[in-house]
């Protein structure tokens, strides 16, 4: 495995992650990271284990980050995250990363914490008005750039297959 590569990847297969897109109060929920090439922010979620369905794979890693629960609602998007096309290797991505992520709209129950088990370089976790996510190094950065708009429209499905964005 290459070094930097997420703790959970397999050499040479597809990582499925499912991640939640948590909205109150037109502000998104996201974890905070930093590394040696920046900071960035990103949803709740991610590697999904052999055996679990994404929701429950989901619920796990959202109570693992933030300590609440979550409910999975719709499915409103997915994107296919590779390496070799990423404009940034944030958090240990590199050119043998190949990612599909599943992000599902969600409602919380709970108080926000600091989760047990955080992802490393995690700093933490804010809520970003979603007009502003852009100016927050979101991403992925075209989810960023449009999430507002779709939020509006209430998540009507219309090319929501973000592709290797």
């Amino acid at each position: 495995m290459t070094t930097g590569a997420h703790k959970d990847s397999i050499p040479g297969a597809i990582r499925v992650a499912a991640r939640a897109l948590i909205i109150e109060e037109g502000r998104l929920l996201v974890m905070k990271y930093r590394d040696e090439k920046g900071t960035w922010c990103v949803t709740p979620g991610g590697g999904i284990r052999k055996s679990e369905t994404l929701g429950e794979g989901l619920r796990r890693e959202v109570r693992e980050e933030l300590g609440i629960d979550v409910q999975p609602d719709d499915i409103v998007y997915v994107r296919e995250l590779l390496g070799r096309t990423a404009k940034v290797h944030f958090g240990g991505i590199n050119d043998e990363t190949h990612q599909l992520e599943i992000f599902f709209h969600c409602r919380r129950s709970g108080e926000l914490k600091p989760g047990t088990t955080p992802d490393s370089h995690c700093i933490g976790f804010d809520w970003v008005p979603l007009k502003e996510l852009p100016a927050h190094n979101f991403f992925p950065a075209a989810l960023g750039k449009r999430l507002s708009e779709d939020v509006s429209a209430g998540f009507v499905p219309h090319r929501n297959y973000l592709g290797d964005a």
